[in-house]
């Protein structure tokens, strides 16, 4: 394709996103450097009612952090929580491996990285049910366009969430599945030493996958940057959205709320299945997608069972474990919470965290528009309840803090852009300072055109129809190398 064609498909792409999905299309017109985008996703108001309501979760992450990293780890790691909350929820909890995830806390923390003292942490509230294979991670990560396996094809719907500590040993999964040949010697040897790192890893406090999770994340961050760059560089914490809103629901259950009432009140819990139906993340029940409130944890298995309301109780969708159903009642719900055996769905984990709580979501480009309709069905249902004044409330959240999704890591090889996971980078050295201020002086709308056609195949299925979907022929290689001439 030729340039011109290249950049009218771009333009039409962009005008069919700007219609079908409104909350997105401001951004493909926003003038505005990328080291100064943090400024933007961190000036919000909040309201006294919600900062109160955020007590609980700076209570809940202090703890958690002492509990991974020590007592003194709150000082070591400059961890300063703002008095009105704002986190990234858009990343998986996972190793860092995609484009897409990667740069979304370099994009929210732009305005931090060349700071003449280091800056306060990064707290990420992270999705911990994911399944190990799953779109970001194919069962592992992915280097050099070769596919790492952490997990066996045995384990790739496991929820990560119900995962034991694991040894990580990447290097025996290649070799039993007879792919160890297909790396280069300097390869292999970057693998190993790579596996190795991870081996050295403090997991004496770590409980089971997710807290190795978060100790791996917070070692290999910096490596995403050149060596010079490292010492100054924030700390990035992950703990995951199912361990912190489990924790804040065993208190928030306790009282009489929107969260209560959508579980232990029969009319106000119908209203909500009807109002949340068919919105992203929520449930289709006809379709057997999602869950309502919360996931069962499966018998003997790191698995979670799909839970629909029949009369006063939570029953499992599948026929075998009809005897796992959950009582709609306030000790039970909170006991099972307890041990475990249940967890929050997205809908509980929003619904508490943004919705209830006041905090600011930083999102990719699927969540702002699905939590702009969970914002809008949470309206509708508190309209016709005794909750009017919460609605007040949950206007004020704002939904569309857009940081993941776009891609920023390139380099360019012979005459093609490639876009480099985090193991591509962690080989290179990490990105040069150079690098990184070329990209930081170039404008937000910039990066969000190279991913105008991965956005549009993510909402075509979703909110076009058919008949009015484009067929297009340029592809993201084809924007990015368009866009990034200087490489």
């Amino acid at each position: 394709m030729t340039s011109s064609e290249i950049e009218k498909e771009k333009q039409l792409v962009i005008s069919q996103i700007k219609k079908y999905a409104p909350p997105l299309g401001r951004f493909f017109d926003l003038n505005i450097k990328l080291k100064d985008f943090p400024s933007k996703l961190y000036d919000f108001e909040a309201g006294p009612e919600h900062i109160a309501r955020q007590k609980v979760f700076k209570k809940i992450i202090l703890k958690k952090i002492e509990k991974l990293f020590g007592d003194s780890s709150k000082k070591q790691l400059k961890i300063n929580l703002a008095e009105k909350l704002v986190f990234n929820i858009a990343d998986h909890h996972q190793v860092l491996n995609h484009p897409v995830l990667i740069s979304s806390n370099f994009i929210s923390g732009a305005d931090k990285i060349f700071t003449q003292e280091k800056a306060d942490a990064t707290i990420v509230i992270s999705s911990g049910d994911v399944p190990p294979n799953n779109y970001f991670g194919k069962n592992g990560f992915t280097f050099h366009d070769k596919r790492v396996p952490i997990f066996s094809n045995s384990e790739r719907e496991y929820s990560s969430y119900y995962l034991p500590k694991r040894d990580f040993d990447f290097i025996a999964k290649l070799k039993t599945a007879d792919r160890w040949k297909e790396f280069s010697k300097e390869e292999k040897d970057f693998l190993m030493s790579e596996f190795e790192r991870i081996k050295n890893f403090d997991f004496s406090r770590c409980e089971n996958y997710l807290d190795q999770i978060t100790v791996i994340i917070k070692n290999t961050w910096p490596c995403l940057f050149e060596k010079k760059l490292r010492p100054n560089l924030f700390e990035l914490i992950y703990i995951t959205q199912e361990e912190v809103v489990t924790e804040a629901l065993i208190e928030i259950l306790k009282g009489d709320n929107i969260i209560s009432r959508s579980l232990f009140d029969k009319q106000f819990r119908q209203n909500v299945l009807n109002n949340f139906r068919g919105i992203v993340v929520t449930w289709k029940e006809n379709e057997e997608k999602g869950t309502h409130f919360f996931w069962r944890k499966y018998p003997g298995r790191p698995q979670s069972l799909r839970l629909y309301v029949e009369g006063e109780k939570l029953t499992p969708k599948d026929e075998r474990f009809k005897e796992l159903a959950v009582p709609l009642e306030r000790a039970a719900i909170i006991d099972l919470l307890v041990k475990r055996e249940i967890y929050p769905s997205l809908f509980l984990i929003f619904g508490v965290l943004n919705f209830y709580a006041g905090v600011k979501p930083l999102v990719g480009y699927g969540s702002v528009t699905y939590l702009d309709l969970m914002k809008k069905a949470w309206v509708k249902t508190l309209e016709v309840s005794d909750f009017k004044e919460e609605i007040k409330l949950i206007n004020q959240v704002e939904t569309d803090g857009l940081i993941a999704g776009l891609a920023v890591f390139f380099k360019r090889i012979d005459s093609k852009i490639k876009t480099l996971y985090a193991y591509d980078i962690f080989y290179e050295g990490g990105m040069s300072e150079e690098y990184i201020k070329t990209v930081l002086n170039m404008e937000f709308r910039e990066f969000l055109d190279v991913v105008a056609i991965d956005m549009y195949d993510y909402y075509g299925p979703k909110y076009i129809q058919p008949a009015e979907r484009l067929k297009l022929k340029a592809n993201f290689d084809d924007l990015a190398s368009a866009q990034f001439t200087w490489l």
